[in-house]
This record gives C-alpha cells, sequence and structure tokens, in this order.
C-alpha cells in the first residue's frame, strides 16, 4: 500500500492565458525506505540473536571441553602418583644411608596413610573379653 506524502501545485498558464493549477502526487520514499530499513533492523536483530547462541554453544562446549582436559589431567596425576608411590613401596632400603632410610621410611609410611592401610585413630568395633581385662597398670 503506496502511502503519500504531501501533494505540490504548480500554477501553469493555458494557451488562453487562463491558470490551470495541476496537483502533482509523489509517494513518500521515506516510508518505504523506512520499511526496508526496519525489515534490515529486524534481520540484523535475528542475525545477532543467532550469534549470540553460537557464541554460548561455543561457551558450553570449550567449558565441557576443559573440565574433561582437566579430568584426564588430574587421572593422570593420580596414576604417575600411584606408579611412584608403588616404587617408593618396593624400595630396598637395607643398604641405605640412616637419612636416607629415615627418609623413605617416612615416604612408605605417608603412602600407607594415604592409602588407608592403617590409621593412627584405630578404635575396636566389637568389644571382646579381652579389652575388659584390667592389668594393674
Amino acid at each position: 500500500m503506496p502511502v503519500f506524502g504531501f501533494a505540490s501545485s504548480t500554477v501553469d498558464v493555458d494557451e488562453d492565458g487562463s491558470p490551470t493549477i495541476q496537483e502533482i502526487r509523489v509517494e513518500n520514499p521515506s516510508s518505504g525506505e523506512g520499511l526496508k530499513e526496519k525489515g534490515k533492523a529486524k534481520e540484523d536483530y535475528t542475525a545477532q540473536l543467532e550469534v549470540a547462541a553460537s557464541l554460548r554453544l561455543m561457551v558450553e562446549q570449550n567449558a565441557f571441553a576443559a573440565e574433561e582436559r582437566n579430568c584426564r589431567h588430574e587421572e593422570r596425576a593420580k596414576q604417575i602418583q600411584e606408579e611412584m608411590d608403588d616404587r617408593n613401596m618396593q624400595r630396598d632400603t637395607s643398604d641405605y644411608t640412616p637419612m636416607s632410610k629415615a627418609y623413605f621410611d617416612r615416604k612408605k609410611w605417608e603412602i600407607m596413610i594415604r592409602r588407608q592401610l592403617f590409621t593412627f585413630d584405630y578404635t575396636p568395633t566389637m568389644a571382646d573379653d579381652e579389652d575388659d581385662v584390667d592389668y594393674g597398670l
């Protein structure tokens, strides 16, 4: 539907000298451009929404990939630690110097604690008759 703007009128003189008025209707070019601009603005907005959605997806994918990398890194670090612990537990310290022997004995102790092979806060789970013995101390 065309939108018309201002009508312009011009006054001319006829062949016989009488004045004639011509009115010219001009389609308002700005209204058509306005519709085009609105359409373009809507397309731009849609494109911006698509870009934003793509960026959000990329952020999520990057976060997921980073989390996977961290998990793999942690698993590898645990594996390396276990391998080192195994080597230390198998180490024969009988011919070491007293200081080296003490160091690796302490390492073995730490490994056993970490692996929960024994704990300092041992409490018996069941009392038996021997626990009630009074040694007179």
